[in-house]
């Protein structure tokens, strides 16, 4: 059995988040910590877990740095979890820092205990609403799907997925922002996707974008494949 430990979030969302955890048969909690410096104790004090559930309102205590220098740092000894991220500009930040889990905190526990399931099998997971990211007629995420977008739809996808918003990226690529933009629509069209956030999370769950995956380093992977 998996062993997990929770951080962060009040009182009363560690206890909610345990007793889900708890419940699911194939994982358990052994041990909560309130903020990130206890958590650190804990770690310290030579306490085991698979995986870190760490709740995003650490990030208020010393800002989004501080937070993904805490993640690098529980990273070494555990599998992390984000949880409760509020929207998906911070996700490259935080999987770049080592996370392999970023939840938005609107999932549902079976999305929870999914996502905490399939990071102890070593995978990552990208998940910031309870809406699927791909439209339901589509059985699951799979590499397959990037072929609906085009090469450059799919370089301002890496570009999105980076951080990189529409005004950024048209100045990199010569666009105008409404050709960006358009691009962007296409590809929410393309995939049954809703919001920019459930594509950049598509980008992860797909493999188009991986950790650490530069749009540079995109476009060398397409030069060479195409060689």
């Amino acid at each position: 059995m998996d062993k997990v430990i929770v951080a962060g979030g009040p009182c009363l969302v560690r206890a909610a988040l345990t007793k889900v955890i708890d419940a699911s048969g194939t994982m358990r909690v052994v041990g909560t910590a309130a903020h990130g410096r206890d958590l650190e104790d804990l770690l310290g004090r030579g306490a085991e877990a698979e995986v870190v559930l760490l709740d995003h309102s650490l990030h208020a205590a010393g800002g989004p740095d501080d937070f993904t220098a805490l993640i690098a740092r529980i990273c070494a000894v555990a599998r992390t979890v984000v949880f409760g991220a509020p929207s998906a500009q911070r996700v490259d930040a935080q999987v770049r820092a080592g996370a392999t889990g970023v939840l938005g905190a609107d999932v549902s526990a079976a999305q929870l205990v999914a996502a905490l399931e399939t990071v102890c099998r070593g995978g990552l997971v990208v998940a910031l609403g309870t809406a699927p990211a791909v439209n339901t007629a589509q059985a699951r995420v799979t590499p397959g799907l990037t072929g609906q977008l085009s090469l450059r739809e799919r370089e301002i996808l890496t570009m999105l997925s980076s951080g990189q918003d529409s005004d950024a990226i048209a100045r990199d690529l010569g666009l105008s922002p409404l050709t960006v933009k358009t691009h962007i629509t296409r590809m929410l069209g393309k995939l049954g996707i809703r919001r920019r956030g459930h594509l950049i999370a598509f980008a992860y769950e797909s493999g188009l974008v991986v950790p650490g995956m530069t749009p540079t380093s995109f476009i060398a992977n397409r030069l060479q494949a195409a060689s």
